[in-house]
């Protein structure tokens, strides 16, 4: 296997655990509140428009990322990168159905905490748009 592809993996994996770390606390951090928000909304615009298409909770990063592990002759990869995760971290399987359940769950309530604490900003947003568009 050559180095660039085991690099490339390793840039995948550091990728995923930046969402998920980001994706869970980042709404925390006050300068980083815009940020956050966006990030929520790249992920649902991933999971339920590009998941219309190519399978609903779709990851662009799992794609290339899986992609690249079957290129490398690994071929016993979970429907999503969050069971493969789980699979690491504890050394064996877990329930899918529960793990994905989570998934969704902690993201459901972390965006909704972004919009929270980022409703000033939506706010202003939304005048500023208004005031270029009409």
């Amino acid at each position: 296997m050559k180095p660039l592809t085991k690099a490339i993996n390793l840039l995948l994996h550091g990728i995923h655990l930046f969402i998920i770390i980001f994706s869970v606390i980042g709404w925390m951090i006050p300068a980083l509140r815009p940020y956050h928000l966006l990030l929520c909304l790249l992920i649902a615009y991933s999971w339920f428009v590009l998941g219309a298409k190519k399978g609903w909770g779709y990851c662009l990063v799992t794609d290339w990322q899986w992609y690249l592990m079957r290129h490398m002759g690994i071929t016993d990869l979970p429907s999503s990168y969050m069971p493969m995760l789980y699979r690491f971290i504890t050394g064996h399987e877990g329930n899918n159905q529960r793990i994905e359940l989570t998934t969704r769950t902690v993201f459901y309530c972390s965006f909704l905490a972004s919009v929270a604490v980022n409703r000033e900003f939506i706010r202003e947003l939304l005048i500023y748009i208004g005031q270029c568009c009409f």
